[in-house]
């Protein structure tokens, strides 16, 4: 009876143990795993409404610079000035088709209206009080931002404006009570600026814009480049909304017949948040019809008065799934986890009871009289063998022990080692997320800003064709020109690095690679004072991999090589094995330049990080990808004084 109590309390207090442990664990670690994704989450949010505020803003730029340049096309001045009305119309409305502007209106320089290239037949009525019109007029210099453009506005420039402006408000719950019904006004990217004529003198003012109501072009593109057009479960991951005042009137949010959610209103909060208070409001939101992480910011006019909201959101659903799974894998663990404890439990209690029953047995010999039964470790009956077992029992825990220890070190030896390993994985594995973040970060950067390059090169160009050889202005314009196609070289690297392509792999000896780039090289004026020794191993098995991203690799080393030792140096280029196996090919570049600092060491294959004054630090990170998408690593070694040595290790075709 008392082997059986104890065995009980074992099971007992063993099985209390753990649950009560599985409880705690799950109870914390479903909180912590809660907070941290709702953190990133709300973090990523925040990271998009800066992504969507760019995206927006490089919109009002186009119209910006379309209405400059347009204003100063020498075309347009010189229709302006000899009054021909018929080439007047022709430019202005080949410009609004090209730039897709809804409206482009110009003006007298009293501000009443000579031209609308969407209504030519509207004419004649005074500009002047318009924001826009009216600053160029004060000051004659471009102006732009967004406004808040009448229902009577509208109908002067395109009545089909009017009616896009027009948006009858759906209710909404929980929505500030407004007495309207339905929005006529209409929100416009809109831009100025002022038509000079050759003696600086104002002929007039350009206006034109793009109206935002009903059109998606900015949400979608929101969605497109920050979110990736990424659904879950049918539905939009992430989501974008332009609000005129509280009202959505450009967005990509559905209502539950897929149809744009267009005419809903922000809900009370955040229209007392941003609308009132101007503050960006970043939470938990219910839009439309789901839940959404949620990030809100003020769109303000040209005189800072705040005319609507920008919008993004991602979806919590796929966070709340995560949440239930990562639930429920606690609970089955923590299930299995008791299930094996009690049983443990029970193994434990019957292999420690037995014992004790064992010598209760033996005593009850010994109260019975069996005097034969010695208790001491002399004695020959069952507590003396018992005796003897504990004693060697000890005794060989004592030798298991010095084992267990011998074994711990040699344990620890190998977690070090592999923990170094870890951490180098690691750091290899930022580095990629790194560039392929940055990648998609240059693709979007490049994307958006070649076209207006192009743009400025062209004009720039043509106005430096038309000007006399004798003008005063053309140092400047060839200057604009110049800087322009210097530009369009950085959005190459940019694009180059970008895009990098996929390796087009194949047998190859990888000294002939490293003999084709130092052809390349030797004739070029850097390196005419520069030595170059070869130490190739010609046994050196074959690899598989782009001979011309490889080359690439090799050349963008050297070259760099070659400008750190303006006054001449040496290079010298080795090839081998890098281990027994021969599964592992190594090149090493070293010269014998002013070396790199240690606080630059860390950062040299970042993008755009140059210890050069010139270049756009792009080459050795992207030789960094083209060595790692051959399942390769290059990695660099230097001092100050003595030089630098980049080390290429590239696995061989068998290995």
């Amino acid at each position: 009876m008392i082997g059986s109590s104890i065995r009980a309390k074992l099971i007992v207090g063993f099985a209390v143990a753990v649950v009560v442990q599985a409880v705690i664990t799950c109870l914390v670690g479903v909180r912590l795993f809660y907070v941290r994704t709702v953190s990133q989450t709300q973090s990523e949010v925040t990271a998009a409404l800066n992504s969507a505020r760019e995206i927006y803003l490089s919109q009002l730029r186009a119209v910006k610079d379309t209405v400059r340049l347009s204003a100063n096309r020498l075309g347009i001045i010189e229709a302006v000035v000899t009054g021909d009305h018929q080439a007047l119309a022709l430019r202005l409305d080949r410009v609004r088709r090209a730039e897709d502007l809804d409206v482009l209106t110009l003006t007298d320089a009293q501000g009443r209206v000579v031209y609308r290239a969407c209504n030519p037949g509207i004419f004649g009525d005074d500009r002047s009080t318009d924001p826009l019109v009216r600053a160029v007029l004060a000051n004659p210099s471009a102006v732009w931002g967004t406004l808040i453009v009448t229902r009577e506005e509208l109908l002067k420039e395109e009545p089909e404006l009017a009616k896009r402006a027009y948006i009858q408000f759906v209710e909404t719950p929980h929505a500030k009570p407004r007495p309207e019904t339905a929005e006529t006004a209409g929100m416009m990217l809109a831009a100025a600026a002022p038509v000079l004529g050759h003696e600086g003198n104002l002929l007039g003012v350009l206006y034109g814009g793009r109206l935002l109501n009903r059109d998606y072009t900015i949400v979608d593109k929101i969605k497109e480049i920050v979110f990736e057009a990424k659904s879950y479960k049918g539905r939009d991951i992430g989501t974008a909304t332009i609000f005129q005042g509280d009202l959505r009137i450009s967005t990509n949010v559905r209502n539950r017949d897929n149809t744009r959610a267009i005419g809903t209103r922000v809900s009370l909060e955040v229209n007392e948040a941003v609308l009132e208070q101007g503050r960006k409001w970043i939470d938990e939101a219910f839009v439309v019809n789901d839940w959404y992480i949620t990030a809100y910011e003020p769109i303000r006019d040209l005189r800072g008065k705040i005319v609507g909201i920008l919008y993004v959101g991602i979806l919590k659903r796929p966070f709340t799934d995560s949440l239930w799974q990562t639930l429920s894998i606690f609970i089955g663990i923590a299930l299995l986890g008791i299930a094996l404890v009690i049983l443990i439990a029970v193994l434990v209690a019957e292999t420690f009871t037995r014992p004790l029953r064992d010598m209760a047995r033996l005593a009850q010999k010994v109260a019975s009289g069996d005097y034969a039964v010695e208790m001491h470790v002399e004695s020959k009956d069952e507590i003396g063998r018992l005796a003897n077992s504990f004693n060697a029992m000890t005794r060989r825990l004592s030798e298991v022990l010095g084992e267990l220890r011998e074994w711990a070190r040699t344990l620890e030896l190998k977690v070090e080692q592999r923990s170094r390993e870890i951490q180098a994985m690691q750091e290899q594995l930022m580095q990629s997320e790194k560039l392929a973040s940055l990648g998609k970060l240059a693709a979007g950067v490049a994307h958006e800003i070649n076209n207006p390059m192009t743009g400025i090169l062209t004009n720039a160009s043509l106005l430096l064709e038309d000007l006399p050889l004798d003008d005063p202005q053309r140092d400047d314009l060839q200057t604009i020109v110049n800087e322009t196609i210097r530009c369009r070289r950085i959005v190459k690297g940019l694009l180059d690095f970008a895009r990098q392509s996929r390796p087009e792999k194949k047998k190859i000896s990888v000294n002939e690679v490293i003999h084709n780039s130092l052809s390349l090289l030797r004739n070029q004026a850097s390196f005419r004072n520069v030595e170059i020794a070869e130490d190739l191993d010609p046994f050196l098995p074959e690899i598989s991999a782009d001979p011309n991203q490889l080359q690439q690799v090799f050349v963008n080393i050297l070259i760099n090589a070659s400008e750190v030792m303006p006054d001449g140096g040496k290079v010298r280029v080795i090839s081998k094995r890098a281990d027994r196996a021969g599964e592992q090919v190594e090149v090493s570049i070293s010269d014998t330049g002013p070396g790199i600092p240690p606080e630059a060491l860390s950062k040299l294959f970042d993008p755009f990080y140059s210890t050069k004054g010139t270049g756009t630090g792009l080459g050795l990170a992207i030789s960094y990808g083209i060595v790692q998408s051959h399942g390769g690593t290059i990695e660099v070694h230097s001092e100050p004084g003595h030089g630098a040595t980049f080390i290429v290790h590239l696995p061989t075709a068998g290995g």
